[in-house]
């Protein structure tokens, strides 16, 4: 049992890096080899999307194809894939481009806060303590990590706000909105099929015959690992590790994503970071684990008092 999660916090840990590396190398083919985002966000939500169909077709057989059977559901998958995964992936590629890939993952982050208040406008559910506490902790990582060369109003740079936010939102709702889907139809035919329609979305919004990229063997090490190991390889041991540790330990473990994307950065492509916006960073990644926490503790509250009330009758 010990080595079966050991193994899982490998895989989480894993899957949580390549994303940091895959979110530099995006940078990386951004600022030195001018490739177009449109383009390679495309590229990476189209092979992806077909290498999971076909790994999921292997596993599970024609009855992948079953949502497209149901037109409610079938809406449900484009909502899921254009507003989630593409809005989600394209922004973030807006904002690493804009900020670099450390600060846009960190606004990344800003999703579980962004579900607490759409769940709080939507459904008029009240936020719990430790949740209000991190919303507000995680409006004021914003603050810092968006005025750190100076806190006013004129230093914030609002592209990098909205897009960053933008990529927040687009987490949020692919988080959220394929609850039914994923457990009517499997997780990896809903994440191919809605990788596919948001990757022929995109191609036909974002088609640009005309490029000025340099084509060499650093670009295709960079697409590689945007396309393969930062899309298949990085969600499959993501979902692995987790489900062998479980979600909430997932969720901590997640957060090595915006630190090994900084780290990847400074290292690699020398973004800096002053000590306001390290703070700010720190302010945001530290609401994974309050939320986290908070939901373990509401989960431990609600058993106890089943638990109660069985012994009461």
């Amino acid at each position: 049992m010990k080595s079966y999660k050991l193994i899982g916090v490998f895989l989480t840990l894993f899957g949580a890096i390549l994303w940091g590396i895959s979110g530099t190398s995006v940078q990386f083919l951004s600022h030195y080899k001018h490739i177009n985002l449109e383009w390679l966000i495309t590229m990476r939500l189209l092979t992806a999307g077909v290498l999971t169909v076909i790994y999921a077709w292997y596993h599970q057989g024609s009855s992948i194809i079953k949502v497209f059977h149901n037109r409610t559901d079938l809406l449900d998958l484009l909502t899921f894939g254009v507003l989630g995964m593409a809005l989600c992936q394209y922004s973030y590629f807006q904002s690493i481009a804009l900020a670099g890939v450390g600060v846009a993952t960190v606004l990344q982050y800003l999703a579980p806060s962004m579900i607490i208040v759409y769940l709080l406008i939507r459904y008029g559910k009240r936020p719990s303590s430790g949740e209000s506490f991190s919303v507000l902790l995680a409006l004021v990582g914003i603050v810092c990590l968006m005025g750190h060369d100076g806190l006013s109003v004129e230093s914030i740079p609002y592209a990098v706000l909205l897009w960053g936010l933008l990529s927040a939102v687009g987490v949020a709702v692919y988080s959220v909105s394929p609850v039914a889907l994923l457990s009517r139809y499997g997780t990896l035919p809903i994440v191919g099929f809605g990788m596919i329609l948001s990757g022929i979305v995109a191609a036909i919004l974002f088609h640009q015959p005309h490029s000025d990229v340099v084509w060499d063997w650093e670009t295709v090490i960079g697409c590689f690992n945007v396309v393969f190991l930062g899309s298949i390889v990085s969600f499959n041991a993501y979902l692995e590790g987790v489900k062998r540790i479980g979600a909430v330990p997932g969720a901590i473990l997640s957060s090595v994503e915006p630190i090994s994307a900084a780290l990847f950065g400074w290292a690699l492509l020398g973004n800096e970071f002053t000590l306001v916006g390290i703070f700010g960073m720190i302010c945001i990644i530290a609401t994974v684990f309050i939320i986290a926490w908070d939901r373990q503790r509401q989960i431990k509250r609600d058993v106890l008092n089943k638990l109660n009330k069985e012994e009461v009758t």
